[in-house]
């Protein structure tokens, strides 16, 4: 049985700490990051909005996607969404 509901974040996703001196936003992609741009080395992969190929940021829908003006590849229609709503759940467990 499928649903049409991204799956919950694991607690250990919900968990993630983001570095003591990190600004970054990463509701809005604003901010001083520790890390280079969103390339966090504890960010775990659940959050990571980023096309891995392109480095488009599905989040802020930020950046030149190489498969089209509105993002088309296999990461855009399976892999973004789920990670996009895991962030989002991530953030609102933080009160942002």
């Amino acid at each position: 049985m499928t649903s049409d509901r991204a799956p919950t974040p694991n607690a250990k996703v919900l968990a993630f700490q983001t570095c003591e001196h990190c600004r970054y936003d990463f509701r809005t992609d604003e901010g001083e990051r520790g890390c280079h741009y969103y390339e966090c080395p504890s960010l775990p992969e659940a959050l990571d909005v980023w096309c891995p190929t392109c480095r488009y940021n599905f989040m802020v829908r930020d950046g030149n996607p190489e498969c089209g003006s509105t993002p088309r590849c296999e990461f855009a229609r399976t892999i973004a969404p789920l990670r996009v709503a895991a962030l989002k759940q991530w953030l609102t467990s933080r009160g942002r």
